[in-house]
């Protein structure tokens, strides 16, 4: 396990956030399904909009109950040579994304992260590009002009 900084414990209100949202889209999709084959007569979409309704509780008790998981082991570094993101202890995954390959570092905040006054970092490389959700504005952009920096400096030295 990388020893690396833990999110701010904010974002755990935007992970129940979002969890919340998610739910009450399966719940009204399943809520319409079940109106349409009661109201309208339209029987082939009682179950599933019975079988939605069941996915929204199961899908938000389980986000729920991940939150504290997802956050115990959530981990980013930021090394001489790569940013390292770290996520999961059962699944565990560690992402090493080398600065050299780094070609652009943005800074975004959606309305669940802005009202936690809380930002998300996008490093992007030629093939792909990886996020670190819900840092605080000034560390999203100290981290930010570390990567673009030590980027610009590894090109730099290999022209």
């Amino acid at each position: 396990m990388i020893e690396g900084h833990h999110l701010p414990q904010r974002i755990k209100v935007v992970w129940r956030l979002s969890a919340g949202f998610t739910f009450i889209i399966l719940l009204v999709i399943g809520l319409g399904g079940y109106l349409a084959a009661t109201l309208f007569a339209w029987k082939w979409l009682l179950w599933p909009g019975i079988s939605f309704m069941g996915l929204a509780v199961i899908d938000l008790t389980a986000e729920l109950i991940l939150v504290p998981y997802r956050y115990a082991f959530w981990r980013y570094e930021l090394t001489a040579d790569a940013v390292k993101l770290q996520s999961g202890y059962i699944f565990n995954k560690l992402v090493s994304i080398p600065i050299a390959r780094v070609q652009d570092v943005t800074l975004s905040a959606g309305p669940i992260l802005q009202s936690q006054k809380l930002q998300s970092v996008e490093i992007t490389t030629a093939s792909t590009s990886h996020k670190i959700d819900g840092l605080t504005p000034n560390v999203a952009e100290q981290l930010r002009q570390q990567i673009m920096k030590m980027a610009v400096e590894v090109q730099d030295h290999d022209v």
